[in-house]
């Protein structure tokens, strides 16, 4: 009852599954990554991610460096592996990543013989343990002093490892409140994002949320839209300051995994609504297109341990029930 990791062509077990200590995404950060959640096992708009992936590494000047096919056929292939060790009402979530492969000892220095890319694939369990109590609660926001990487130095619309800036912010935002996200602003103090999630406001019933000039423009962002459009929920795009979002009824997050989690305040600012009426309503509209009901989901599972595979009471097999 092992999980199977993609690797360079095979599927090996997370033991087997090493990459050179030159590999050029480990050296420099270039690390090109996509993370995707299943409902009901099928991998949730796969084709939006590796269609950002694609361009993500033309961004950097890099001709793709596998085909969006070939890396749909492989994260297909991935699930399929290991989605035998879910409950058939579960959901997993699956993360690829491609580096520009081995570069030693000189990452910039073309050595002797072809480059290949390192291209790999892996699944887990969703943490259902780490964030269901928020979708009663809400996750809370403190905004740190890191700001984000301005689109001037690398455009946030190409999704990379590169996340040292985010690993500050989480630093900083745990030292104010251990189960805050953090908030980050940019280099003119305009709201872009948290460290993995989009964020969204709604004042007098209309939704707003920054602009792609500054953030990453994320696949659950755009569901929520897109389900927002169908609504009839007026959403603005649009460069926002904290006076915006302090004014607010209420706010929340979006990203792969949770899809949207409700947010109680920003530094001391309370919201008058959490969980809000809009968030309510499109998370809702969410689980009936999917044919899940997200939160009822995370509540089954939410005793599962998401960190480990392995529990010293059942070594031979994953703590999946």
């Amino acid at each position: 009852m092992e999980s199977l990791i993609y690797l360079n062509g095979e599927l090996v077990s997370e033991e087997d599954a090493k990459i050179s200590i030159w590999d050029i995404g480990f050296m420099y950060s270039a690390v090109f990554m996509e993370a995707a959640r299943t409902f009901k096992h099928r991998i949730y708009r796969l084709e939006d991610h590796l269609a950002r992936m694609d361009d993500g590494t033309r961004y950097a000047g890099l001709e793709p460096l596998i085909s969006k096919s070939d890396m749909g056929v492989i994260v297909e292939k991935t699930v399929a592996a290991n989605v035998h060790l879910f409950p058939e009402d579960d959901d997993c979530w699956t993360c690829w990543q491609v580096t520009p492969g081995n570069g030693f000892p000189h990452p910039m220095m073309k050595g002797s013989g072809s480059c290949e890319p390192t291209v790999m694939c892996y699944v887990s369990p969703l943490p259902y343990d780490e964030y269901y109590p928020s979708y009663a609660e809400g996750k809370p926001a403190v905004v740190p002093s890191v700001r984000n990487v301005p689109p001037s130095v690398v455009d946030p619309r190409s999704k990379t490892r590169f996340r040292l800036h985010y690993f500050m912010a989480k630093l900083q935002g745990h030292a104010v409140d251990a189960n805050a996200f953090a908030l980050l602003l940019d280099t003119d103090g305009y709201v872009t994002e948290g460290t993995g999630a989009n964020f969204f406001v709604a004042k007098d019933g209309v939704l707003y949320t920054a602009t792609t000039r500054n953030i990453l423009d994320g696949i659950s962002r755009r569901t929520v839209i897109e389900l927002a459009n169908e609504l009839g929920v007026p959403v603005v795009e649009r460069d926002l300051t904290l006076y915006d979002v302090y004014r607010a009824d209420e706010a929340f997050w979006t990203t792969s995994s949770y899809c949207m989690l409700p947010c109680p305040r920003v530094n001391h600012v309370q919201f008058p609504q959490c969980p809000g009426p809009l968030y309510q309503q499109i998370i809702e509209t969410w689980g009936e297109k999917v044919g899940v009901d997200i939160v009822a989901q995370a509540h089954k599972y939410h005793t599962r341990p998401s960190n480990i595979w392995h529990s010293p009471s059942d070594p031979a097999g994953m703590v999946l029930r």
